[in-house]
């Protein structure tokens, strides 16, 4: 029986580069790829895949609800994040949250074929090379606070727009809210976090992958420009 797969990634080589490992593989079939999560668990309605192959670098806060989504009403469909190298953290939660592998940036193609095969019976694979790191970083893990318990949606979600450089005003009307509810919410997570600045809340948001480095600098450059509010 085939395995069809779809490849999250905005890479056009990256992907064309899976689609000639898996033509060596009669077994394998790439039926669809797509920049978004979201995008996957559309178009998997209505069709049929057997695994979501995702870049880790494809993967922030949004991600874990879409991934969480397609757990939920898709469940027979085996989750892969490959190219992981750091914010271990991040891909914790997402192990918790129903994946189920992880793939380090040196996976061979022997590796993928394997993994794949594993995921493809529901059982979990971690390369090698990053499963110490990601054991140590489980130890801390539990003994650190979790950023998504500890945090409500609310406040995951205004966190992720001022990380991310949009002005509280423009935070209050895409919300329905208003500037001083935005603004209690903003300082409600400073006590949370036991911290007192957006630099601060931005480095909180890179550390657990809710948004890159490449943001978290573009948002400082933005903020920079501006009026204070």
């Amino acid at each position: 029986m085939s395995i069809n797969i779809i490849i999250i990634d905005d890479n056009n080589i990256t992907i064309r580069g899976f689609e000639a490992v898996f033509s060596r593989h009669s077994r394998y079939k790439v039926v669809a790829s797509f920049p978004y999560v979201e995008q996957a668990v559309t178009w998997n309605r209505s069709q049929k895949a057997n695994i979501v192959l995702i870049n880790s670098s494809n993967c922030y806060y949004d991600s874990l609800k879409t991934i969480q989504t397609l757990r939920r009403t898709q469940p027979d469909v085996g989750i892969i994040i490959y190219n992981v190298k750091d914010n271990y953290s991040f891909f914790l939660k997402a192990l918790d949250i129903g994946i189920f592998g992880l793939l380090s940036v040196h996976v061979t193609e022997e590796e993928l074929i394997e993994a794949i095969q594993i995921v493809n019976v529901k059982r979990r694979i971690i390369s090698p090379d990053i499963a110490q790191d990601m054991a140590l970083q489980r130890l801390s893990y539990h003994n650190q606070l979790d950023l998504y318990d500890l945090l409500s949606g609310r406040e995951l979600e205004i966190m992720l727009m001022i990380t991310q450089g949009v002005p509280i005003k423009q935070v209050a009307e895409r919300l329905s809210l208003s500037p001083k509810t935005v603004n209690t919410y903003r300082y409600r997570m400073f006590g949370k976090l036991n911290i007192c600045s957006d630099v601060e809340l931005t480095h909180i948001a890179i550390s657990y992958g809710l948004i890159t480095v490449k943001q978290g600098l573009s948002e400082w450059q933005n903020s920079s420009n501006q009026k204070p509010s």
